[in-house]
């Protein structure tokens, strides 16, 4: 009887308690992380809960990929923009948040038809909201020391880089600073400019139940906090729908104003 509740319990937490397949987030502890400091992950923090209250899991779907960019090649270390693609997954159930990827034959590769698949030496970094009474230790006690804002209720993300082997496990590790730049800069921009999408009623199959959008392209200046800046105080963040959507680098709007469309 042990037995069968084990398998039991062990198919409803998959099915419905760990978003659509890399589950929740790992034991990652920010404050780990080299040059960080106490304002950065506040202000991180603010950008998710900000991002969480746009409640864009209402409309997208894993199979709503968008394209990100995030200032120019030149502003990262690789010289190359460290992520390129973006999907949103558990508006259908389990957990909400986001996955970022390094290109898009990565994403597409990792998106099944119900859930995320597994694909060996595929890094992705992942944001997930979750309760903090189901957190590790680690995340519940700098939510506690640093007065972190929570972002629903009772709740606040984990943010982790997550790879699957070619055996198939899940290892993790921390983001590293300039990865956590990336993010924030694309959560300030998505807060302002996901809720633009229109509604493509014409252009997806008669009966899908998938929500479709016009073809979309939004620049936005996202304004970096003190301890973010790294010589300039605005950056140009560029989100696209569908993703292969050419980036033009054009003055934009700020991001107290209302973004303007770029062709």
């Amino acid at each position: 009887m042990n037995l069968h509740l084990k398998i039991l319990f062990g198919r409803f937490q998959k099915q419905f308690g760990s978003g659509p397949g890399l589950g929740p987030g790992s034991g990652t502890y920010l404050m780990k992380i080299e040059g960080i400091t106490p304002n950065f992950i506040v202000s991180l923090f603010k950008a998710c809960a900000a991002l969480y209250r746009t409640d864009p899991w209402r409309r997208l779907r894993p199979l709503h990929l968008f394209g990100i960019r995030v200032g120019k090649d030149l502003d990262w270390s690789s010289k190359n923009q460290p992520f390129s693609c973006v999907q949103f997954f558990g508006g259908d159930s389990g957990d909400v948040g986001f996955y970022i990827y390094r290109c898009e034959n990565d994403a597409r590769r990792m998106t099944g038809s119900r859930e995320t698949t597994l694909v060996p030496n595929v890094e992705l970094l992942k944001v997930t909201y979750e309760h903090e009474a189901l957190m590790f230790p680690s995340n519940r006690k700098i939510i506690k020391s640093l007065s972190l804002e929570v972002s629903g209720t009772d709740i606040f993300p984990v943010i982790d880089v997550v790879r699957c082997t070619s055996s198939g496990a899940l290892r993790f590790r921390h983001p590293t600073l300039e990865e956590l730049r990336f993010v924030y800069a694309f959560m300030r921009a998505t807060s302002l400019v996901h809720p633009l999408l229109q509604e493509d009623k014409e252009g997806g199959p008669k009966w899908s139940k998938l929500m479709h959008f016009e073809q979309f392209i939004e620049t936005v200046d996202v304004q970096w906090p003190s301890e973010m800046a790294t010589g300039h105080d605005l950056v140009a963040v560029a989100i696209s729908h569908p993703i292969n959507q050419a980036y033009e680098e054009k003055a934009s709007s700020t991001a107290s104003s209302t973004p303007t469309k770029r062709a």
